[in-house]
């Protein structure tokens, strides 16, 4: 199974998420405005840029904080 690091940082109301390892040139960047939500639409983002279904055992996305600021803590 591959792990797609991600990492995430607040802006304004939304959790903004970079994926390391996807193709050069393509898109990687998403958003949500939770964390569950951010990490739902990451899966999603590396499923369309790979053209891949969304399997669970096929790939997971692993999010990090940017920093471990009181303000970038993830919230459900």
């Amino acid at each position: 199974m591959i792990t797609y690091k991600a990492t995430t940082e607040r802006r304004g109301a939304f959790w903004v998420v970079r994926v390391d390892g996807l193709p050069e040139g393509e898109q990687n960047a998403t958003q949500g405005l939770t964390w569950a939500e951010a990490h739902e639409n990451a899966r999603d983002l590396v499923s369309l840029v790979l053209g891949i279904d969304d399997d669970p055992t096929a790939y997971t996305v692993e999010l990090r904080p940017a920093e471990a600021s009181g303000e970038n803590t993830p919230t459900r």
